[in-house]
């Protein structure tokens, strides 16, 4: 690269550490400053905090990699998780804002007690705040970055990790969550921009939209998988077999089903239930309708221009590389910079308010003060930052662990989705459904081998699913409920839909809840069709596009008028 990316670079990074350290105090004051900003986030801030961690340095790669690999249907192993993120729009932002708690973790002594319920708020806290947050951090966005560096520079693996991760360590090391959800607004803007950027570039060196598309065999271009075969077993092992997979079980057989800790440390900073609402709304549809296209149309793109590269996620640098002039490319790093500070920053910090939060203060030092507790997370974020910097230099392919992790997650998302909708889980439900997830993953290509049972998406979800549920339903019915007095505080203070009619004094509206389930089925299509509309539209395909994006349209009017009968 040139002196003058570089120096595009440093501009970048000096204004990230600058409003890192302007944050400092403001961040310093507290664990419900430095984790939850004093929970005073309006609905943009917080919606647009999620989007950008979800834009992580790792999905242009990881959406590269998979329209390569199969076409732009691929990518509805992403997308058919939007049913899921709206459902924690109409359902669990609601919930979750009621709930008052500063973390996830936290839920479990609300919604459980007991010794059973403290083992388990203390077991989450280290297995998801430390062990899977660190393994996420390294296998995801870190390794995602590092392909990025070593395509568009001359660094080597460790120069790049080290690198990387001190920048984002030394900002959010001062500004805590202020620092991360203020510079994730910024960082938002800046990865879409560059993203836009390199599609416009990627397509104009491919020949043209037109002339790109002409180039592109048919198969790359659908969106709806291809069916085939006749038998059941054949249809359920081709693509559109494995894209009905995800819509039927994948969204909610998964362990953000009701929200996940980074969506819900959002939801919990936010002013009031209306703001939660809309903040993941917003989130919603800054993730799958506006960042979607431009990836995929350079992944299209990277096919015309490197078709015989052999690791797919490294076209997207690539091209980096190969087109953008200088400074500009400078920019794009700077833009790959952002997404990945938004992404670790976030992780870093919600992993360590886990372990503060729910750990050390909860059965370490429950008197600490707070100046005290604040010094423990940055502690903890230092950990989790060496942790996942060892993660990275053994990880090569971030799709790999993507798909792993979906479907290892399989065997806890029912019980979390239980959790609020029947009183009869209990504590050692989850820690039954976590304890049992490792193994049942393990055992699952053994037992279909000796079945003669090839194995697919649905048929793997399905043995996730069913085989953790062998283990944990029948200790749920052997064991006892919480106690009744818990249950009830539960619900009064939640007011969750569902078989609650025994522990409620004044009931929900049922018809409060038949609303919001219609209003969700509808705004899921909305998100899909204008997910889907727009890239037609860029396709060429004008009549399909065009019907889908007014379709989408009208929808989002009446989501609108619903969403202001609330206010």
């Amino acid at each position: 690269m040139h002196l003058i990316d570089w120096l595009v670079i440093l501009v970048y990074t000096v204004i990230t550490l600058g409003l890192g350290f302007l944050l400092t105090r403001k961040a310093s004051k507290g664990i419900e400053s430095y984790f939850a900003s004093d929970r005073k986030l309006a609905w943009w801030l917080a919606g647009t905090s999620m989007a950008a961690t979800a834009f992580s340095s790792d999905t242009p790669l990881l959406v590269t990699g998979i329209v390569r690999r199969k076409g732009i249907w691929g990518n509805w192993e992403i997308w058919a998780l939007a049913i899921s993120t709206m459902f924690s729009v109409f359902f669990f932002s609601r919930l979750w804002k009621r709930a008052g708690v500063l973390t996830e973790v936290e839920l479990v002594e609300l919604r459980y007690s007991g010794k059973p319920a403290a083992f388990l708020r203390g077991f989450k806290a280290i297995y998801w705040g430390m062990i899977y947050n660190a393994f996420i951090m390294g296998a995801w966005p870190m390794t995602g970055l590092v392909k990025v560096m070593q395509e568009t520079t001359d660094w080597s693996k460790v120069t790049s990790i080290i690198f990387c991760m001190a920048i984002t360590m030394i900002y959010c090391h001062f500004s805590g969550y202020w620092g991360v959800v203020v510079t994730d607004f910024f960082q938002y803007i800046t990865a879409m921009a560059g993203a836009i950027l390199l599609a416009f570039y990627a397509v104009h060196a491919a020949g043209g939209m037109q002339a790109m598309l002409h180039q592109l065999s048919p198969e790359k271009l659908m969106i709806i998988p291809p069916a085939s075969g006749h038998a059941p077993l054949e249809y359920l092992q081709s693509p559109f077999g494995w894209f009905l997979a995800l819509l039927t079980i994948q969204w909610w057989a998964w362990k953000n089903t009701d929200g996940g800790g980074i969506l819900v440390q959002r939801i919990a900073s936010c002013k009031n239930e209306r703001h939660a609402v809309l903040a993941t709304l917003w989130f919603n549809i800054a993730q799958y309708a506006l960042r979607s296209w431009p990836w995929i149309i350079t992944a299209l793109a990277s096919l015309v221009l490197i078709p015989d590269l052999a690791d797919h996620e490294r076209a997207y640098p690539r091209l980096i590389a190969m087109l953008l002039p200088t400074g500009l490319k400078g920019m794009m790093i700077a833009s790959f910079f952002a997404a990945f500070m938004s992404t670790m920053s976030t992780h870093l910090n919600w992993g360590a308010s886990y372990f503060v939060n729910d750990f050390y203060k909860r059965f370490i030092r429950p008197e600490a003060s707070e100046k005290h507790l604040v010094t423990v997370a940055r502690l903890a974020q230092i950990f989790l930052a060496c942790a996942a910097m060892g993660v990275a230099f053994f990880t090569s392919s971030i799709s790999g662990v993507f798909t792993f992790v979906l479907n290892l997650s399989a065997a806890i998302g029912p019980v979390y989705l239980l959790r609020w909708f029947w009183w009869r889980t209990n504590a050692w439900s989850e820690v039954l459904a976590l304890a049992s997830s490792l193994p049942v993953i393990l055992l699952r290509p053994h037992f279909f081998h000796a079945l003669g049972v090839p194995e697919n998406l649905a048929f793997d979800l399905l043995f996730m699913i069913l085989g953790s549920a062998a283990v944990w339903l029948p200790v749920t019915l052997m064991t006892a409920p919480a106690p009744d007095d818990q249950l009830r505080l539960f619900y009064a203070k939640v007011r969750p839909p569902g078989f609650w009619s025994r522990f409620a004094q004044e009931t929900e509206a049922a018809s409060e809840w038949t609303e919001a389930l219609k209003v969700w089925g509808i705004s899921t299509a909305a998100i899909l069709l204008v997910t889907i509309g727009p890239l037609k539209l860029l396709l060429g395909q004008i009549l399909s596009g065009a019907l889908l994006t007014g379709s989408a349209v009208i929808l989002w009017i009446y989501v609108g008028t619903k969403l202001q009968e609330k206010k």
